[in-house]
């Protein structure tokens, strides 16, 4: 089964959770998408688990909250 990314509730829920879960999200969606590559259709979904955790992480960095 493919799944579907919602690119605009995603980056939302993230807001709601702490920065450690957000961090187990984004070392589990990129250890998955690094040993999964070659035969998971899914690997773009948990690419862009990686890359939404990873700009939350930046934004809170940012304003510092």
């Amino acid at each position: 089964m493919l799944k579907q990314m919602d690119h605009k509730r995603y980056p939302r829920q993230l807001r709601k959770k702490t920065n450690e879960q957000i961090l187990f999200i984004l070392r589990d969606a990129k250890e998955t998408a690094e040993l999964q590559k070659d035969f998971n259709p899914n690997v773009g979904y948990y690419l862009d688990e990686v890359h939404y955790c990873a700009m939350e992480l930046l934004r809170r960095k940012a304003t510092g909250s």
